[in-house]
């Protein structure tokens, strides 16, 4: 998929898959142009600087003439490894080392390790995705992938296929909320929960959509602070390079060196013979700081367009998932669809789909009918959200049928008759009676 097409993607539809046969199971085009692009753009560059490294000459030295072609191979060799120094040409050498070596140039054998660390820590946010989906109670990969095949089924089948879908989603939805836990140490941890509430997890209906949050700013930190990793890596004010390279194409100025990545520099090299020691001062040439520039002015430009397109992929992620009224309009759109509102009571139905969409699917029902909204046609998610009222509708008027039996056979209760039970469901006391309701 071309660049600008994912970029024009992560602004317009928040992660919608524009390929069929692929399911954006995460919801975020930032992971594909932080994961594969930036993954791929790395691997290439630290194939070529590797390549520069061991392959050809990463390093050559003006020798005075009398060495020989080992001491000139040793002299390459050492300069290499022990670090160059950079003084331009418009000063004079210090006689000072210390003023010398706090010149020195550091990072350059350390570019293909470095690059590969940048890659390893850009899979990060995908690792985590994937791990915390395993704890959210649903396949999610699978539960959209059966979306998508039922485009092609016939009538009968794409309709018994939606209906058991949104029955499973139903279930999973309306069942995740619940402060009650099991297993090690349940009764305390379902006393810290209700003393340290911070009101997202599996037990508030919102796991998914908290941990799609996590993820998002992940990969905001991650991009950031990759910035300030190639700043402190490369030194000399590496924030400010980018816009020195626009502020100097905007001017009209060619293509000059920069002196963060200096192709001429200076070595101090100690030759020990029997009697003394002889240092030399040399004059080398860095061939890899060539394409060390290009690199890393492109790394630049790259994360910060990353670090900008997910901020806002953060703010459209937030305002799309925490906010009611987004939430709400969303499945509000699909039942108008469904000429669902002919059926109910208008001055009733707004306080339906709160109560459907609050009480009933909640955060990480919606959001999970947004994923497949994005990764299939509308009328596959607007078939699933028509079940799931129905089954929301059915079970709203049980619910009253009960309640309405229960007052019928045994009177209205006082409000303090009513107490909680430990498994969330109510007694009524009646002339000595319990009874559940």
């Amino acid at each position: 998929m071309p660049l600008v097409t994912l970029i024009y993607q992560v602004i317009r539809s928040n992660g919608k898959s524009a390929d069929g046969n692929r399911y954006v199971y995460d919801d975020n085009i930032i992971d594909r142009l932080s994961h594969y692009h930036t993954n791929m753009i790395l691997m290439m560059f630290t194939a070529m600087v590797v390549t520069k490294h061991y392959v050809g000459s990463s390093i050559q030295c003006f020798c005075p003439t009398h060495f020989t072609a080992t001491e000139v191979k040793y002299t390459n060799r050492v300069c290499w490894v022990s670090n160059t120094y950079y003084i331009p040409f418009t000063r004079e050498i210090p006689s000072n080392y210390e003023v010398r070596m706090s010149t020195e140039i550091t990072y350059y054998q350390w570019v293909p390790v470095m690059l590969l660390l940048i890659a390893m820590v850009l899979k990060l946010p995908r690792l985590v995705w994937r791990l915390g989906l395993q704890m959210s109670g649903i396949g999610l990969k699978n539960t959209l992938k059966l979306t998508h095949l039922t485009q092609d089924l016939s009538p009968e089948d794409r309709e018994k296929r939606l209906r058991a879908l949104s029955k499973y989603i139903g279930r999973w939805s309306s069942s995740s909320a619940g402060q009650y836990r099991s297993g090690i140490c349940g009764p305390l941890r379902e006393r810290l929960g209700n003393y340290c509430f911070l009101g997202c997890g599996r037990h508030y209906g919102n796991y998914v959509v908290s941990l799609a949050i996590v993820i998002r700013s992940l990969y905001f930190v991650n991009n950031v602070g990759l910035l300030f990793f190639l700043n402190e890596f490369l030194g000399n004010k590496f924030y400010l390079f980018g816009y020195e390279v626009i502020a100097s194409v905007l001017k009209g100025e060619e293509w000059v060196m920069s002196p963060r990545f200096p192709l001429v520099t200076l070595c101090d090299l100690d030759l020990r013979q029997m009697t003394n020691v002889q240092r030399w001062t040399l004059q080398c040439v860095l061939p890899v700081n060539f394409y060390n520039e290009r690199f890393f002015v492109f790394l630049w430009f790259w994360f910060t367009m990353l670090a900008v397109l997910s901020f806002i992929n953060l703010i459209a992620l937030l305002f799309s998932t925490v906010v009611p009224q987004n939430r709400e309009s969303f499945i509000k759109k699909y039942l108008l669809l469904n000429n669902l509102d002919q059926w109910e009571n208008k001055s009733a139905f707004p306080k339906l789909i709160t109560k459907f969409v609050g009480g009933f699917l909640k955060p990480d029902g919606v959001y999970l009918l947004k994923l497949i909204s994005s990764n299939s046609q509308s009328t596959g998610v607007s078939d699933i959200i028509k079940y799931l009222w129905e089954d929301f509708r059915e079970q709203s008027n049980m619910t009253c049928k009960n309640r309405a039996d229960t007052i019928r056979k045994f009177g209205r209760p006082n409000a303090d008759s009513i107490v909680r039970l430990v498994n969330g469901t109510g007694t009524l006391h009646h002339r000595h009676k319990e009874y559940f309701l």
